[in-house]
């Protein structure tokens, strides 16, 4: 194969790779996907961004606990505020942070009533 073939199907592999992982990417559908995607956005921040929080385990255990009433058959809604609002004081300090927990408590709200 000439190198100049080569370099053709490489750069047509990487657009193929590019199309598949972000063009092909869909909106959440449901309240449930909203709140996944939502809940997946904060432990990821959370992950990235732990060394600017003051206590970064504490906001991975209330995630897992808001996950854990997610999960329930019939999650408390109550409850559930009450686990977004802690987090949400928890990770303050973090604008990003802050504003995907936001967009966590709508997706709770949405998905709960």
């Amino acid at each position: 194969m000439s190198k100049e073939k080569f370099e053709l199907a490489f750069l047509a592999g990487g657009a193929m790779l590019n199309v598949l992982t972000n063009r092909l990417r869909r909106s959440a559908a449901t309240p449930r996907e909203e709140v996944g995607a939502a809940a997946h956005e904060v432990g990821r921040i959370i992950g990235e961004r732990q060394a600017e929080l003051a206590d970064a385990n504490s906001a991975r255990h209330q995630m897992t606990a808001i996950r854990e009433e997610l999960a329930a058959d019939q999650p408390d809604p109550l409850l559930l505020a009450a686990y977004v609002d802690e987090l949400a004081q928890l990770v303050t300090p973090v604008e990003e942070l802050a504003e995907a927990v936001g967009r966590l408590r709508a997706a709770v709200t949405g998905y709960v009533g």
